[in-house]
């Protein structure tokens, strides 16, 4: 019994570092397999973050742009965003509740 016992672990040593050695590599430390594929996800989700905040700044950009060389450019804006007015006009606000 004890040498079949013996006969079975020498047969199955390498099976089984290779099992440790999986398990050592996909789930422990701190450069583990499953670490990478989470840290992969992030990166995705930060560079779309990126993008979105480039075509945001691209956008403002473009405005600045306008309120320095075009007048009527501050006028629209200091109307549609501070409900600013002149003399002459009355303004109505309206408001979609859409829920």
């Amino acid at each position: 019994m004890r040498k079949s016992i013996r006969q079975w672990f020498f047969k199955l040593k390498y099976v089984i570092a290779l099992a440790v050695f999986v398990v050592a590599v996909g789930f422990v430390g701190e450069s583990s397999l499953w670490r990478r594929v989470g840290q992969r996800q992030e990166i995705s989700r930060l560079r779309e973050e990126i993008e979105t905040y480039n075509r945001k700044f691209e956008e403002d950009k473009k405005v600045l742009n306008a309120l320095k060389h075009d007048h009527e450019a501050v006028k629209e804006v200091a109307r549609s965003r501070y409900y600013m007015k002149t003399d002459n006009e009355d303004i109505f606000i309206v408001e979609d509740d859409e829920e």
